[in-house]
């Protein structure tokens, strides 16, 4: 069997969109909002914003594992994309932790100045 055109069966196939990656962050940043909400009503107010950094941080971690198994073509939205937006979130969300409340934290007080 001859291939009359191969670079034109590799350029449809690396033109698809990847939908992965795109679903990966979304469900991820559904997850973590809703056990936001859900913790909201159990965990302290200085709790919160670690907590919700430190699940994004982990949920960066996840997508990079399963970004270094399934690499996507570099020209498309990525596992490694996802990772790195999840990682950005967190960052930000822990550069809104003010120090007193991490001293509060981890005092073990809920006591406000």
């Amino acid at each position: 069997m001859t291939i009359t055109n191969p670079l034109g069966r590799m350029r449809t196939r690396l033109s698809e969109p990847a939908v992965g990656p795109q679903l990966v962050l979304a469900v991820a940043l559904a997850a973590v909002l809703t056990v936001g909400a859900v913790l909201h009503h159990n965990m302290s107010d200085d709790a919160l914003l670690p907590g919700i950094s430190v699940a994004f941080f982990i949920l960066a971690a996840t997508v990079a594992m399963l970004a270094w198994q399934h690499p996507l073509p570099a020209r498309q939205f990525s596992y490694w994309d996802a990772a790195g937006v999840l990682t950005v979130i967190g960052i930000v969300i822990a550069a809104a932790v003010e120090p007193e409340q991490m001293v509060r934290l981890v005092a073990g007080t809920s006591r406000s100045p």
